[in-house]
């Protein structure tokens, strides 16, 4: 029977952590109009309240939905980002 002999490097190594980074919720959050494409930022406490959306360009309007934002909350995740609940 071999032993093996772990040294504390290897023990840190073994234990990497994925690192998150905690984003506060107004963080801004760009949205491009569906008609002129024009980006405009919402932040994600704007955004958690399900808006309608207008376009300081073109004026155009719509809906942001809660599909939407489960979307951009589980791509940040995803990514190691994390969103506060409230500002």
């Amino acid at each position: 029977m071999a032993l093996t002999h772990a040294t504390n490097s290897d023990l840190i190594t073994s234990r990497k952590a994925s690192l998150a980074t905690i984003l506060p919720a107004n963080t801004p959050m760009p949205i491009c109009c569906d008609q002129c494409d024009h980006e405009q930022n919402y932040s994600m406490t704007q955004l958690r309240q399900l808006p309608t959306l207008t376009c300081d360009e073109c004026g155009e309007s719509r809906n942001f939905s809660q599909f939407e934002l489960i979307t951009i909350e589980k791509t940040l995740n995803q990514l190691g980002y994390f969103l506060q609940k409230t500002a």
